[in-house]
């Protein structure tokens, strides 16, 4: 079976979550659903640029799983549509994407907000690299958030559901 396998580093230990199966939704998002009738993500508009498939559609499935309303694009280009587009409550980005990378996509998203006096969508840097420089950057760009890859399921859906309350509240 090819499942797409999430891993986070966590003080040192590496934790292993499936998240999603070539036939769709696995015993997490089952879950996920389950718990309490209560969907964090609820309503909220999320702009997802990921240019790996199988990533894509595992957050893709987890966001909508907790009731976001997704729009997945492969590329920063595909991404800044979208997000112009929609204006979305938040946009989760890899930060290495073919062509253009997701600092391409910040800066223009950025200056669109700006431009049109929107509320800042909430951002979320999505990337392999650990270092300092690549977070003190995505930050520095316009990212408020940033998170290594790969992600906990429930910790980007928790900072993703927080961000977004904190923004309404603004």
């Amino acid at each position: 079976m090819n499942t797409n396998i999430a891993a986070a580093q966590t003080g040192g230990n590496q934790q292993n979550e499936t998240l999603a199966t070539p036939d769709g939704l696995t015993g997490f998002l089952k879950q996920q659903r389950k718990m309490n009738g209560e969907l964090r993500l609820d309503r909220a508009t999320i702009v997802l640029v990921e240019d790996d498939p199988d990533s894509r559609e595992s957050l893709t499935l987890l966001l909508e799983a907790e009731g976001a309303n997704v729009c997945a694009a492969a590329d920063a280009e595909e991404g800044v549509e979208a997000a112009l587009r929609l204006s979305p409550d938040a946009v989760v980005c890899d930060l290495d994407l073919p062509a253009m990378d997701g600092f391409y996509l910040i800066q223009r998203l950025r200056d669109h907000e700006i431009r049109s006096d929107q509320t800042p969508s909430v951002a979320v840097a999505l990337t392999g690299h650990t270092d300092d420089a690549y977070r003190l950057r995505s930050i520095g760009e316009g990212f408020q958030h940033f998170m290594t890859k790969p992600a906990l399921p429930d910790d980007l859906v928790t900072l993703l559901h927080n961000a977004i309350v904190a923004r309404a509240a603004r």
